[in-house]
């Protein structure tokens, strides 16, 4: 039984969802990590700016003072142009043998190419790709990693079903001309005029303008390529790409890889070569990432030395899950989505749009008029990202001979940035997801005690509000306020079962102290009977001697709730059929009670009970007393029996008096009457009381209702019916 149950309960969360809601506030410790590292970049790139121009001002004083590095000689001097292929002094001349060890320290400024014409990643294609030069030529190095490498089939016409290199050049002399490289076998590759669709050749003969050599590697195969520098002149622009081809069989072509650099379009670029002795100087002097161009007063380009840094598109995590491959590809997209947040175009950068050029205009006239600077520019081909440049003059004496420009990008700076961020990230979840679950372990074990506590509770007290327990021993032994309440409620148990146990015994003892006195009141009525033989005919003696019995009649009926429960424990129980019992004692109703009707119907038969036939008739005296009390004169009283899922139903209704709202439970109370005016008998509200206990002793329930026309009460009464077979038992175990 809950206790209070009469009381509305109001709408509210549970224990664990108000501490999963207190939570949330450990969400201010992840936005305050968001909103220092969204502003650790400021302070990351002013330090970049900083390093930059302490880079540039060392360079530029290596070259004080040095005119004869800025002095015509027969290399060509040039105006940077977008997209421009920079081509670097090399060590000695290189054997088109496909090994590494001609190229130096080259080859590690290699770039790497992985994106097809449309702008998607290639498939199962990468490539490694560098520029330099030496005396007359230009060599180009190309190291594929292909998974299945598909050479010439001379069965074929067409050129373009095998692996090969393609290279466009394009020149006022000549216009453009399209070379297709390819090869039967590892070696030299053969060298073919194309036409338009890149499929037949103009002629059958090989041209032997260009060279190169193609050998296998250990991921794909490698390139070594060697090109005249006069058809490489200033006027000339040149585009080279990798055609891959997987299908041996159809030998169609899967990817197209340009090497073009990241600020060009599809356009062809122009090879840009180098001053020897300046780039030699600054080879020490080169950082990683970073571009560094040195022009002479004109502004034209004498060299340029390395390459920017480029981050991967898609920003990933260097934390792994092992085989949580999904946990991990969440764990991504969760770095990724948080660092676009953070990443927000910076406030001092030039628009894209305004750095059409490789370098700024503005911050070489200042370096070229003797002033250092610097400025953050936007990349052209991702608008996010910022390249930080810086230019500082080059002094002979007091004039200026030329200029210093360093360039880097801030990928060092997201890379740091990116590393703090999936730190913060990591360890908030890790803390979110400790917290969390310490908490809801702790509200959980809470709302487990609280609830074994109130079921206990409950378990304390039976249906009819009496104790069955007088101490509950849930949390009675803990420490704190759960264990403070627990004790509270033992207690407070102990003082009701004081209290209920003495309102049972008040019945026998008040019958007891009664019984005296109206022994002595009824003796004296005698006696004066006796001696006054007229009073005995007195209004007055008749009216005492009728008190004394309502008296006698009250006390019975206390003594009789009081003392039925300790009869029931003491009797046997027996199967009966309950429709037949009902049926005999209808009959005996009738012999009872002429005046009335009384109405049976039986809709199945046997129905075994298991029980005690007089007490349920004691059950159906009170029950039938009602009715005839309430029945309207000359109404039947109708009785049916039947079963429903499992339970013996007997419903006893009468026409008359409704039960008033709210009453249907109250009436089985004790001390609850609804006695009429005109009621032959006095009503103390025990009858239906004892119907109560009656019922609960067999296991059984009672209720009462209104009927559906409003003409009267039904009683209903349920017993669990006893099988077939356990009759069958009870007769052989009697046998």
């Amino acid at each position: 039984m809950r206790a209070n149950s009469n009381i509305q309960q109001r709408f509210g969360f549970s224990i664990r969802t108000k501490l999963a809601l207190v939570t949330i506030l450990l969400l201010a410790i992840p936005w305050t990590a968001y909103v220092y590292v969204r502003d650790m970049k400021t302070f990351l790139l002013a330090g970049q700016e900083n390093a930059l121009t302490l880079t540039v001002r060392a360079i530029a004083t290596v070259l004080h003072d040095r005119p004869e590095l800025f002095l015509s000689d027969e290399e060509e001097v040039l105006t940077a142009e977008p997209g421009d292929i920079y081509a670097h002094p090399l060590p000695s001349y290189i054997n088109l043998d496909g090994g590494l060890e001609d190229w130096g320290e080259q080859i590690l400024s290699s770039t790497t190419f992985a994106m097809n014409l449309e702008g998607e990643l290639a498939e199962n294609l990468l490539v490694r790709h560098t520029v330099g030069y030496r005396g007359a030529y230009v060599f180009a190095f190309f190291d594929v990693e292909d998974d299945f490498y598909v050479s010439r089939n001379l069965e074929w016409l067409r050129l373009d079903t095998s692996d090969q290199l393609r290279i466009t050049l394009q020149s006022p002399a000549v216009g453009e001309n399209r070379y297709l490289f390819t090869a039967e076998e590892p070696g030299r590759m053969s060298v073919y005029l194309m036409d338009l669709a890149w499929e037949y050749p103009l002629s059958g003969d090989p041209n032997y303008d260009m060279a190169a050599n193609i050998q296998s590697s250990n991921n794909g195969y490698r390139i070594e390529l060697r090109i005249p520098r006069y058809l490489l002149s200033s006027d000339a622009r040149i585009k080279m790409e990798i055609v891959d081809v997987d299908d041996s069989l159809g030998r169609s072509v899967q990817d197209i890889v340009p090497f073009n650099p990241e600020t060009a379009s599809d356009s062809l670029s122009r090879v840009v070569v180098s001053s020897p002795e300046i780039t030699r100087i600054l080879r020490s002097l080169d950082r990683p990432d970073s571009r560094i161009w040195v022009l002479d007063e004109g502004g034209n380009i004498r060299t340029v030395l390395g390459e920017l840094g480029q981050l991967d598109d898609d920003i990933q995590s260097n934390t792994t899950f092992g085989y949580f491959s999904q946990l991990e590809q969440a764990y991504n997209r969760l770095i990724a989505y948080v660092f676009a947040l953070i990443e927000e175009p910076t406030v001092d950068s030039v628009a894209a749009g305004e750095a059409d050029d490789p370098l700024n205009q503005e911050i070489i006239e200042q370096a070229l008029e003797g002033t250092p600077g610097t400025l953050r520019v936007t990349g052209e081909s991702d608008s996010e990202r910022v390249i930080v440049m810086a230019a500082h003059p080059i002094w002979l004496a007091d004039s200026v001979i030329g200029a210093v420009v360093v360039e880097q990008s801030d990928d060092e700076v997201l890379y740091q940035q990116q590393a703090v961020l999936e730190k913060v990230i990591g360890a908030t979840l890790l803390i979110l997801i400790g917290v969390i679950a310490a908490i809801l372990i702790f509200a959980s074990r809470l709302t487990l005690r609280i609830t074994r506590l109130r079921n206990a509770t409950d378990g304390a007290i039976d249906r009819d509000g009496r104790i069955i327990q007088t101490a509950v021993a849930a949390e009675a032994r803990a420490g704190d306020e759960i264990g403070d309440l627990s004790r509270s409620v033992n207690d407070m148990l102990g003082r009701l079962s004081q209290y209920t146990n003495y309102l049972e015994g008040l019945p026998d003892t008040l019958a007891h102290e009664v019984s005296n006195p109206l022994n002595v009141v009824n003796s004296s009525l005698d006696n004066l009977s006796k001696e006054h033989p007229l009073s005995a005919d007195s209004k007055y003696m008749t009216r005492a001697q009728s008190g004394l019995q309502r008296i006698r009649s009250i006390l019975k009926n206390l003594t009789e709730a009081a003392n039925l429960e300790q009869a029931m424990q003491l009797d046997k129980r027996e199967v009966f059929d309950f429709p037949k019992m009902i049926e005999d004692y209808v009959d005996g109703c009738r012999h009872t009670h002429p005046e009335r009707e009384f109405r049976f119907s039986i809709f199945k038969q046997p129905l075994y009970i298991n029980g005690h036939p007089d007490h349920i008739a004691q059950m159906l005296d009170k029950l039938i007393d009602n009715a005839l009390d309430f029945a309207v004169a000359g109404t039947p009283i109708r009785l049916s029996a039947r079963e429903l899922q499992g339970h013996a139903i007997l419903d006893i209704a009468n026409q008359g008096k409704v039960l008033p709202e709210g009453m249907a439970e109250r009436i089985f109370e004790p001390l609850v009457s609804l006695g009429r005016s005109d009621a032959k008998k006095t009503r103390l509200g025990m009858g239906l009381y004892i119907v109560k206990l009656i019922a609960r002793f067999h296991q059984g329930d009672v209720s009462a209702r209104n009927n559906v026309l409003g003409d009267g009460v039904t009683f209903r009464i349920s017993f669990p019916v006893t099988t077939i077979e356990s009759v069958k038992r009870k007769i052989s175990e009697a046998a």
